[in-house]
């Protein structure tokens, strides 16, 4: 079987390189081709769509990031993708029970179980687990801004206290297949495609990512002590029978602020748009699901 061993130079703190090559030669042994190649910036669509074109299975050796990164040109393509997780959450592999095993790669190579998963959307960027606007978002952002290279949870501790004593909660108009449920309320929003989420904190525990549909999650917070108060209670689990939070499922997504706010998809700033080195910021977000499936080799 042909494999494209795709990997980020600085997930696991700098072992992403060492790894793949470790478990290029693994599976070698195991009489599959391994074609061994390092992630890039530049859209996908010109170097990794065309290195797919010969390859039956891809595995991403990385984290999330590397993984919204390699989806869509996995779902133009048709081939089947494994995460290998090398990352901080690896909320993705978490879902589907992958862990990094190169025993496990190869009996999921044996069993070539797949399942076929949603992809979402976002002003036409790809994510696979999540899109939100908000206070996550805020964090992301300012940890981006400052990270040099490979990231731990202790890295998050700085952005979260200063993002939270910065805290304006934009004011969300969010509508779900077409339909209006908040109007304006202040707070922060989570389009979830995965029920798994940064920390444990899991806002849409009910998510699937296989059902077609997208789960909402508005948690109103107007001011730092009720953002806090909804944290406690997402890591507790008892957040979903809070009758104050709003919470939906659909196939399309729209989410409106008065102006441009920061957004992340799947743990990450977007890409800046063309001409600028900025990640983008949004007065509105068009979120839906795309109609091809990713297809998933499982364990």
């Amino acid at each position: 079987m042909r494999l494209h061993l795709l990997y980020n130079p600085v997930s696991g703190a700098g072992r992403a390189a060492a790894t793949a090559r470790d478990l290029a030669q693994r599976v070698e042994r195991s009489g599959h081709e391994a074609v061994l190649a390092e992630s890039r910036l530049e859209p996908a669509e010109g170097w990794l769509d065309p290195a797919l074109a010969d390859a039956e299975v891809l595995v991403v050796v990385g984290g999330d990031g590397a993984m919204r990164l390699a989806a869509a040109s996995a779902v133009r393509t048709g081939t089947p993708v494994y995460h290998y997780p090398l990352g901080t959450e690896n909320l993705f592999s978490r879902e589907f029970g992958m862990s990094a095993s190169p025993a496990a790669l190869l009996d999921a190579l044996r069993s070539l179980r797949v399942e076929q998963v949603d992809v979402g959307v976002a002003n036409g960027r790809t994510f696979l687990l999540m899109v939100s606007m908000g206070y996550d978002a805020e964090v992301i952002h300012d940890l981006s801004a400052r990270r040099g290279g490979g990231i731990s949870h202790l890295s998050y501790l700085g952005p979260l206290v200063r993002q939270l004593r910065r805290w304006r909660p934009p004011e969300l108009t969010v509508r779900a297949d077409g339909e209006l449920i908040c109007d304006g309320l202040p707070g922060m929003v989570v389009v979830a495609n995965s029920r798994q989420y940064a920390m444990r904190i899991d806002p849409a525990a009910r998510a699937s990512m296989s059902d077609g549909q997208l789960d909402i999650v508005v948690l109103p917070a107007p001011n730092r002590r009720s953002l806090v108060r909804w944290l406690v209670a997402c890591l507790r689990g008892r957040h979903l029978d809070d009758p104050r939070l709003v919470y939906r499922t659909a196939a399309a997504v729209e989410v409106s602020t008065p102006s441009a706010r920061r957004y992340q998809l799947d743990g990450d700033p977007p890409e800046p748009p063309p001409g600028s080195t900025e990640p983008d910021q949004a007065v509105s977000l068009h979120i839906s699901l795309w109609e091809k499936k990713l297809r998933v080799l499982v364990p």
